[in-house]
C-alpha cells in the first residue's frame, strides 16, 4: 500500500524477533523503546502490555495512538489509559470483541472505535487435497494454557467414531493440560508441547481439527491455518469460529459434547464431504479475508488517522 512501517520494540530484539525478518520485507527498525524516535509517527500495537504501560511516554512523542485488543476482555491499563486520553484510536478485528470490550471504555472519555478486516497469508500453508485414507488423522494446536482445552476434550476424542482406525495429535500438551485432565490421553493420540512441532508439518497430518476450548475466541488463527492447508475444521459455535465456519458446508460448528461427537464422525466416515468442505473452506478464505479486502479496510483508518492529526 505504500507505507513505511516503522518497528520500535518494546522489549530487547531477540532471536525470535529477528527471525521474523522485517527488515528484509522494508521495515525501518528502531532502538527498543526508543519513544523519541517516534515523534511524528502514527503508533499502533497490538494486545502488547509494555505498550499500555509505556503509553504515557510514547504519547509525549506519537503523532496519534492506536491499540488494537484482540482479546474479547478489557486490560486494567487500557481502561486505566483510555480514562487519561491516552489512546486515540481503538481498532478491532470482529463486531462480538468489539461489543464484549466497548462497554466500559466508552464511559471513559472521547472513544474512537475503527474496523479493520485482516489479512491472512495463505501462502506460507501450502494446501492438502490429497491425503492418506488408513486412519482418520485428527487433532488440535494451542499454547500450552489450560483454559484452551475444553473440559470435555479428551472425552469427545474417545467416543467419536471411524470406520478406520483413528489417530491423533495434540500440540500445545504440557503440565498445565495434564493437571486440567488428570491423566494422559489414551496411546492413539500424540503430544508435543507447543512450537516442537511446525503449524504446517501439524496440518499436513490431521485431516480434521477438532478443537473445543473454554475460551471466547475473537477471531481464531488456528482457523485461518486449517482453512488454507485443508483440514476440516469442528469447532465451538461461539465467538470468531462462528465468522470462519459455514456449519456443514466449510466445516462444522457445535453447541455441546455430543455434537462434537456426531459431527467428528460423521466427518472421519465421510471422504466426499471432507474433500468439498475443505475447498469451500479455502474459498471462504480467499473471499473473506483477501488482500484487496482488507487494504480497502485500512485505507480507512489511515484516513482517520491523517484527519485527527491535522
Amino acid at each position: 500500500m505504500g507505507v513505511e512501517v516503522h518497528i520500535c520494540h518494546t522489549g530487547p530484539l531477540d532471536n525470535n524477533a529477528r527471525a521474523m525478518q522485517m527488515a528484509q520485507r522494508g521495515c525501518v527498525y528502531h532502538d527498543s523503546c526508543d519513544w523519541k524516535s517516534l515523534e511524528g509517527l502514527h503508533c499502533i500495537s497490538f494486545c502488547n502490555g509494555e505498550f499500555l504501560q509505556q503509553l504515557p511516554e510514547i504519547r509525549r512523542y506519537a503523532r496519534t495512538t492506536s491499540f488494537v485488543n484482540c482479546m474479547t476482555w478489557n486490560f486494567d491499563r487500557e481502561l486505566e489509559m483510555q480514562e487519561r486520553g491516552l489512546i486515540d484510536f481503538h481498532l478491532y478485528q470482529t463486531e462480538h470483541a468489539f461489543e464484549r470490550v466497548s462497554a466500559k471504555l466508552k464511559t471513559l472519555g472521547t472513544y474512537r472505535p475503527l474496523r479493520f478486516i485482516p489479512y491472512f497469508h495463505t501462502a506460507d500453508f501450502p494446501y492438502h487435497d490429497s491425503r492418506p485414507d488408513d486412519k482418520f488423522r485428527f487433532g488440535r494446536i494451542s499454547r500450552g494454557d489450560a483454559d484452551k482445552f475444553g473440559n470435555r476434550q479428551l472425552w469427545i476424542y474417545e467416543t467419536m467414531t471411524a470406520p478406520v482406525l483413528k489417530e491423533g495429535l495434540i500440540v500445545g500438551w504440557d503440565d498445565r493440560a495434564r493437571k486440567r485432565f488428570g491423566r494422559e490421553p489414551d496411546s492413539y493420540i500424540r503430544t508435543a508441547p507447543e512450537g516442537s512441532i511446525s503449524q504446517q508439518d501439524f496440518y499436513r497430518y490431521c485431516e480434521a481439527i477438532i478443537m473445543t476450548t473454554e475460551t471466547f475466541e475473537n477471531l481464531p488463527r488456528v482457523g485461518f491455518e486449517a482453512m488454507a492447508s485443508g483440514s476440516i475444521l469442528i469447532v465451538d459455535n461461539r465467538g470468531g469460529w462462528q465468522l470462519q465456519v459455514e456449519d456443514g458446508v466449510t466445516g462444522w460448528l457445535c453447541r455441546d459434547d455430543r455434537e462434537f461427537v456426531y459431527k467428528a464422525s460423521r466427518c472421519a466416515f465421510e471422504a466426499e464431504e471432507r474433500s468439498e468442505m475443505r475447498r469451500k473452506a479455502r474459498d471462504r478464505l480467499a473471499d473473506n479475508w483477501g488482500l484487496a479486502q482488507s487494504a480497502h479496510s485500512w485505507e480507512a483508518i489511515f484516513e482517520a488517522w491523517r484527519r485527527h492529526a491535522v
